[in-house]
């Protein structure tokens, strides 16, 4: 056993070493195999071994028996031990999941805390042959993609799992030859969740079919991780040349095989997407819309123009606050980030061309001039070219994308626009040297 355990984990790295290593020990057969079978490793490897157990509460007596069992084994083993818990049904409704889930969460938040502590480079838990098999089957049965039919990682950041060459039964034959005595958790013995069922089920049948179906499953698994290993390492070598994490060109990404492409989504996302929402985003990237959108969990995907852009819902501001100026008023536009300044004056002979200072002749101006967003109905006669234009058909032709088009600032007085920020001044207003002006400037804040 020790032979085999060690071969495993070498072949992850799992081991380096001298290294310091926190053992999560429950009590039960799986985590008692784990335990002994590092402080036999440890003696070849210098390894320091440290015990925790993490108590959620669930079973009274029962759970307080086996954290009590764990650290009286500890003791006389000589093994440093710490211990946590908490209440995992309260968390679980705090953040809306399940009691597995939320079990898990806390009990990996507390070895990773514990690690910490004690300045561990590994944290071991004692997942074996039949649990990935499991996995397997029950992604599969929930349906799930290749990344799920991989089972359950030999390595994880810092977290290992050397245990996973062997099966429950080589597990428990261990500790019987070595008479290392184990807990057991009555709930293992219910039908009481997917994983029992499936445990109880239909593993017996398919080890009816092949004895050594775990094994067949972890070897079929590590196959798996090399066939997804390869296909995400072409998709980071796509997000990796992006100027912005969150933005990349759609034509590209739907040119991609839906392998590469889907996970390039998944990645620019940051968040968990079912292959629905996956095939929203492509779809949306194939699209001869310049503007569209789609909600994700927790995410938005728009399209502006050539690229897709994911956000998070209500990050940026979609418009501001108007401002009204009169000569000689300052106004702030926070949303913005600008300072907006109204003076008179004088028009020179040579006029202004810049589109972030503006030029009106005073004569034609009605009422004071409003900063604002567009309106439903704006149109504008730009200086220097032809024909009359919607501000909606205006923006197009800039390619402004739509969710940007309430954040360009609109000079408008009581007869209509006067001009758009970045585009020009209209007709109307437009002065002559020599004529009384307003002068408007909008300058960035520091």
């Amino acid at each position: 056993m020790l032979t085999r355990f060690l071969e495993y984990a070498d072949r992850y790295s799992m081991l380096p070493d001298g290294s310091r290593i926190l053992a999560a020990v429950s009590g039960g057969a799986d985590s008692m195999c784990l335990l002994e079978l590092l402080l036999e490793a440890s003696k070849k490897r210098g390894l320091a071994v440290e015990a925790a157990h993490f108590n959620h509460r669930l079973r009274g007596a029962e759970a307080d028996r086996d954290e009590e069992f764990v650290s009286d084994w500890c003791r006389s083993r000589g093994v440093p031990f710490r211990s946590g818990s908490g209440d995992v049904t309260a968390y679980a409704g705090d953040h809306g999941i399940g009691i597995e889930e939320a079990a898990r969460a806390m009990r990996y938040g507390f070895l990773e805390k514990a690690a910490d502590d004690i300045c561990a480079s590994r944290i071991a838990t004692a997942h074996n042959a039949d649990d990935n098999a499991e996995t397997m089957l029950l992604n599969l049965a929930r349906g799930t993609g290749l990344r799920g039919l991989c089972g359950i990682p030999p390595v994880r950041g810092r977290i290992i799992r050397p245990l996973m060459c062997f099966t429950r039964g080589e597990i428990e034959g261990y500790l019987s030859e070595r008479g290392i005595p184990h807990v057991e958790d009555s709930t293992n013995s219910e039908d009481i969740c997917g994983r029992n069922r499936i445990r109880h089920a239909e593993m017996t049948v398919l080890r009816e079919l092949n004895g050594d179906f775990s094994g067949a499953a972890l070897r079929t698994a590590e196959l798996l991780r090399r066939d997804e290993d390869y296909i995400a390492s072409a998709a980071r070598g796509f997000t990796d040349t992006l100027d912005e994490p969150d933005r990349a060109d759609a034509t590209c990404l739907a040119a991609l095989p839906y392998p590469v492409a889907s996970r390039i989504v998944r990645m620019m996302c940051g968040s968990g997407l079912s292959a629905e929402h996956v095939g929203a985003v492509l779809r949306l990237c194939e699209a001869e819309k310049p503007s569209a959108a789609v909600s994700l969990p927790g995410m938005i995907a728009e399209r502006e123009y050539e690229d897709i852009v994911f956000r998070k819902p209500g990050g940026d501001p979609t418009s501001f606050k108007p401002v009204e100026l009169g000569e000689g008023d300052t106004a702030e536009i926070p949303e913005l980030h600008l300072r907006a300044i109204c003076t008179g004056g004088i028009c020179e002979e040579k006029i202004h061309k810049s589109f972030t200072t503006f030029l009106f002749k005073k004569a034609v101006l009605c009422g004071k001039i409003i900063i604002r967003p567009r309106a439903p109905g704006d149109e504008i006669s730009i200086h220097g070219r032809r024909g009359t234009k919607t501000l909606k058909k205006l923006f197009i032709e800039e390619r402004v994308p739509a969710n940007k088009r309430g954040l360009v600032p609109v000079l408008a007085d009581g007869s209509g626009v006067l001009a758009v920020a970045g585009m020009g001044i209209d007709r109307r207003a437009y002065p002559l040297p020599g004529d009384e002006i307003i002068k408007i400037i909008l300058e960035e804040k520091a």
